[in-house]
């Protein structure tokens, strides 16, 4: 079983919802889950640690190849990573009660990349998906069927146009996928670098209000 951390519904409802949360590289579970609180107080909030340890520390979903200035994701790695937290959802549900009809992710930089490969591969396990400095990684997506129903699909989209980890221009082309699938989105950029900034932090509550 996957480490994580949760957050119980405040009170008691019958079949709350789930909101899952996908850190970036080289953190871990404790970093979303710091605004965990801010979350709707009639959902369940679950905090995944990722799949591998990191030399210096912290964890990753899936290996990066920098080796000549491009960056190159271990796909074996990232499909390994996506069926762990599928598979994570389905084994958890007999601990907390959610509701599999209602469950949503939010995803930073690595785990932003992941959740959108989620949600378009898997378009009826989710609901709202929101994506922070991230960006819709063409390999990731070469499979995904562009005949399915993404209608149930709500999406949030953040970049920092500062953001010297993920260029601004890599996200851009989440608006030209979205559009060309139909999707139901937001798309907002910030005066940011890799980071979450006020602004966006209060703009991603209010989406998911």
């Amino acid at each position: 079983m996957i480490d994580y951390l949760v957050r119980e519904p405040k009170s008691a409802i019958e079949n709350p919802s789930l909101f899952l949360l996908l850190h970036g590289y080289g953190s871990n579970e404790k970093d979303l889950f710091s605004f965990a609180d801010e979350l709707p107080d009639d959902a369940y909030v679950i905090s995944l640690r990722a799949i591998k340890k990191l030399p210096m520390g912290g964890y990753c979903w899936y290996e990066l190849d920098l080796s000549k200035n491009v960056r190159i994701l271990d796909i074996e790695q990232t499909q390994k990573s996506q069926d762990i937290i599928l598979k994570f959802i389905d084994q958890i549900h007999d601990k907390y009660p959610f509701d599999k009809n209602n469950i949503s992710l939010i995803g930073f930089s690595q785990g932003a990349i992941l959740s959108f490969s989620l949600a378009l591969h898997n378009p009826h396990k989710f609901k709202k998906i929101l994506c922070l400095s991230g960006y819709p990684d063409p390999d990731l997506l070469a499979d995904v069927d562009m005949g399915s129903d993404f209608s149930d699909l709500e999406f949030y989209f953040s970049h920092g146009i500062e953001d010297p980890i993920i260029p601004v221009q890599w996200a851009r082309q989440f608006k030209s996928i979205a559009e060309e699938l139909d999707l139901h989105f937001e798309y907002h950029e910030y005066h940011q670098g890799h980071g979450i900034n006020s602004e966006n932090y209060y703009d991603l509550l209010n989406f998911i209000q």
